[in-house]
C-alpha cells in the first residue's frame, strides 16, 4: 500500500509538473501568482474560485496551488476520452449533476395552477420517474413526490403555474452519498479539495453567478458529521485578460482565508435552523470570492478597467501586486462613485477610447509605443526593432508556416465546439469559455502526430539524399522537436513584439495618430487623479464585508446602472478634453479605416479628392458604429 500511495503521487506530481511547465507555459505568455503565503498550512482546507475558463481553471489551481488538493469535476466531464484520463490521473472526485443525465419523457403533461396532480397524455410515468426526479417543461419545473400510474403523479408542491399539453423532460433525482463521503475522508485527514461553487464555466469576466449551497453543505457537514475540528476555505480569483487567445495572461490571486466557525456548524445541526446556516456561510463565501476577483458589472466597464490597467503600468513601475490592488479599486470607485461628475467623465473617455481604437484597428498598446516626438532616442528605438524583426523573420516564417496546419484545425474544432456550447447552455455571452480549453485538448493530440509525421518526413528525404541508418533519426527528430519549437515560440514572441513597434513608429506619421498619443496622456492623468482623490475612501478596502457592497449593491448579471455615452458624449470626449484636436479629422481617420475593415465600396474620385475637413463629421454611436 506503501508503494502504491508513492507511485500514484509519483504520477500527480509528474502530471502536474506537465501541465505546468509545458501546457501552461506554452498557451499562456504568463500566469502571475498573488498571495500564495496566505494558504493555511495546517488543517482542512476547501479551495473554491470563479469559473472563466472550463477546464484551464481546474489546471491552474491544482498546479499553482501550495497545498495538493483534489478538485471537484462533473463525472460528464470525466467520462470524455482526454479530460477524463487527465482527472482521474489528478484524483478529481466525481460529481454527478441532475442536468447531465436529463432526458425527453415520453408524452405531453398538464397540471392545474395551485395543484399537486400531474396529468399526462402517453406518458410512462412508472418506467420515467422516481421520488425526488424533477419534471422540466417551458413554464416551470415540478418535483414528483410519488407515481401513482403511468398518467399520474404526485407532486411535492403545489404548482405555480398552469401547464397545458407541454413536452417536457426529466432529471432524475441523483444520489451525493459517495460525493460526499469522498470530501469528508479528504477533509478528516487534514487534505483539500477545490471546488466552484458557481457550478458551470461562463464567459461573464468580472462576475459571479450565484453561488450553489454545496460548498457550504459540505463544509457545515464535515464539521458536524465527520468530526473536523479544523476547516478552512480559501477563496481564489482568477482574471483572465484574454481568456480564449494564445499567449495571453492570467492572474491567479489568493484571498483571505475564511475559518468556518463551530458555532456555524452548531446552528447547522439544528434543522430548524440549517437553511440559515447555510445561507450565512454562502454569503461569506461569495463576500471572500469577491475580494479576490476584479469585480465589472458589463462588458463595457470591464473593458474601461484593461485600459485603465494598461495606462497605470505604462505610467510608472509598480507589481504586480500593486497593479491588482489598483485595479480593485478603480472598479469599487467606478460602483460606488458612479454619480460623481469626474468618475462619470472618466468612464465616458475610456469608453469612447476604447471604440475610437476598435474602429481605427489599432490596440492600446500601439498607441503607447507610438513616439511623442521623431527626436534621435525614437529613431534608435525604431533601428533596434526593425534589425531584431530582420533577423527574427527568417526563424519565425518557417515555424509559422509548418505549424500553420496545426493552429487552423485547433482554432476551427474550438470555433466548432463553441457555437455548440453557446446554444446549449443559458448563461453564456459568447461561450468564449469553452475555446482555450478546447484549443489545448486538440493540442495535446494533434501536435505529437503531427511531430510524429515531421519526423518521418525528415528522416525520409535524410535517407533520399544522405544515405542508410536515416530511419534511425526519426525518435530523434521526434524528440528534438518540442525544444526547438519552444524556441521558436519564445522568439516569434519577441519578432511580433518588434513588429508591432515598427508598425506604432509608421504609424505616428499619420494626422490621426498624435491625436490619439494626446488623448491618452491627458486619460492617464485622470484616472490617476480619480485614484488619488479617492485613495481615502478606500482605506478600508480590504475589508470584505466593504467590497461586498460595493460590488454587490445592484445584481451582477442586470445591465449596470451607469449612464451609458451619447454620441455628445464622445464628441466631448474627443473636443473637452483633449485641447488640439480636430474633431472632424479625428473622425473621418476613424471612420475611414473602418469603412475598409468592413469592406465597403471605394468612394468616388470625387469623395477620395475631397479633403478630411470637408467631409461631414462622423459621430461614434453608444454601440460602437461608425456613422455619417
Amino acid at each position: 500500500r506503501i508503494f502504491q500511495s508513492l507511485s500514484v503521487m509519483f504520477a500527480y506530481n509528474c502530471l502536474c509538473w506537465f501541465l505546468k511547465d509545458v501546457v501552461l507555459r506554452l498557451f499562456f505568455r504568463q500566469v502571475f501568482v498573488l498571495g500564495k503565503q496566505r494558504v493555511p498550512k495546517t488543517g482542512g482546507v476547501i479551495f473554491v474560485a470563479n469559473h472563466h475558463n472550463q477546464f484551464v481553471d481546474p489546471v491552474i489551481l491544482t498546479t499553482h496551488s501550495p497545498r495538493p488538493f483534489r478538485i471537484l469535476c462533473a463525472a460528464k466531464s470525466m467520462r470524455r476520452a482526454i479530460i477524463g484520463h487527465f482527472a482521474r490521473a489528478m484524483r478529481a472526485i466525481p460529481v454527478e449533476r441532475p442536468q447531465d443525465l436529463a432526458f425527453k419523457g415520453k408524452g405531453v403533461v398538464t397540471a392545474e395552477f395551485d395543484s399537486t396532480r400531474l396529468v399526462g397524455v402517453g406518458t410512462k410515468f412508472t418506467e420515467q420517474l422516481t421520488v425526488g426526479a424533477k419534471v422540466v417543461t417551458d413554464e416551470c419545473a415540478f418535483v414528483i413526490e410519488s407515481v401513482t400510474s403511468d398518467c399520474e403523479a404526485v407532486l411535492a408542491a403545489p404548482t405555480l403555474t398552469a401547464v397545458s399539453g407541454s413536452e417536457f423532460k426529466i432529471l432524475p433525482k441523483v444520489s451525493q452519498a459517495e460525493l460526499y463521503k469522498s470530501v469528508y475522508e479528504s477533509l478528516s485527514t487534514e487534505q483539500s479539495i477545490g471546488i466552484f461553487p458557481e457550478g458551470g464555466s461562463h464567459d461573464r469576466m468580472g462576475q459571479l453567478l450565484p453561488l450553489k449551497p454545496g460548498v457550504a453543505i459540505m463544509a457545515l457537514g464535515a464539521m458536524k458529521d465527520a468530526g473536523v475540528e479544523e476547516l478552512w476555505i480559501q477563496p481564489c480569483g482568477l482574471t483572465y485578460f484574454h481568456p480564449s487567445k494564445f499567449r495571453s495572461e492570467v492572474i491567479l490571486e489568493y484571498g483571505e482565508p475564511l475559518k468556518v466557525d463551530s458555532s456555524l456548524a452548531a446552528i447547522y445541526a439544528n434543522a430548524a435552523t440549517k437553511r440559515e446556516a447555510v445561507e450565512k456561510l454562502l454569503g461569506d463565501v461569495e463576500k471572500a470570492m469577491l475580494a479576490t476577483m476584479i469585480p465589472a458589472r458589463s462588458f463595457e466597464e470591464f473593458q474601461a478597467i484593461l485600459v485603465a490597467r494598461a495606462m497605470i503600468k505604462s505610467s510608472q513601475q509598480v507589481t504586480q501586486e500593486e497593479l491588482t490592488d489598483s485595479m480593485r479599486k478603480f472598479s469599487r470607485i467606478l460602483a460606488e462613485h458612479e454619480k460623481q461628475d469626474d468618475v462619470q467623465k472618466l468612464f465616458v473617455q475610456l469608453d469612447a477610447y476604447n471604440k475610437a481604437l476598435k474602429a481605427s484597428g489599432q490596440r492600446d498598446a500601439d498607441v503607447r509605443l507610438a513616439p511623442g516626438q521623431h527626436d534621435v532616442l525614437s529613431v534608435a528605438f525604431l533601428l533596434r526593432s526593425m534589425l531584431t524583426c530582420v533577423v527574427l523573420f527568417w526563424i519565425w516564417l518557417p515555424a509559422a508556416i509548418l505549424f500553420l496546419p496545426v493552429s487552423v484545425i485547433c482554432r476551427g474544432l474550438a470555433k466548432k465546439e463553441q457555437k455548440k456550447a453557446l446554444a446549449g447552455s443559458s448563461v453564456k455571452v459568447k461561450a468564449n469559455d469553452v475555446v482555450a480549453s478546447y484549443k489545448i485538448m486538440v493540442a495535446l493530440v494533434l501536435v505529437p502526430v503531427y511531430n510524429l509525421i515531421l519526423s518521418i518526413v525528415a528522416s525520409f528525404l535524410w535517407v533520399r539524399l544522405v544515405g542508410p541508418l536515416g530511419w534511425i533519426w526519426i525518435p530523434v527528430f521526434w524528440i528534438l522537436l518540442p525544444s526547438s519549437e519552444y524556441a521558436c515560440l519564445l522568439a516569434g514572441d519577441r519578432f511580433l513584439a518588434a513588429v508591432r513597434a515598427v508598425s506604432a513608429y509608421l504609424w505616428s506619421f499619420k494626422s490621426g495618430c498624435r491625436y490619439l498619443v494626446k488623448w491618452r496622456s491627458d486619460i492617464v492623468v485622470m484616472v490617476q487623479q480619480v485614484l488619488s482623490d479617492y485613495s481615502e475612501s478606500m482605506d478600508n478596502f480590504d475589508d470584505q464585508d466593504d467590497i461586498s457592497e460595493a460590488t454587490t449593491s445592484t445584481p451582477l448579471l442586470e445591465p449596470r446602472s451607469m449612464t451609458r455615452p451619447t454620441a455628445t458624449d464622445v464628441e466631448e470626449a474627443f473636443a473637452g478634453q483633449v485641447s488640439q484636436i480636430d474633431v472632424q479629422q479625428i473622425m473621418a481617420s476613424v471612420a475611414k479605416r473602418t469603412s475598409k475593415m468592413r469592406g465597403r465600396r471605394s468612394r468616388s474620385a470625387e469623395g477620395r479628392a475631397s479633403t478630411p475637413q470637408a467631409k461631414p463629421v462622423r459621430r461614434m454611436a453608444t454601440e460602437g458604429v461608425i456613422r455619417r
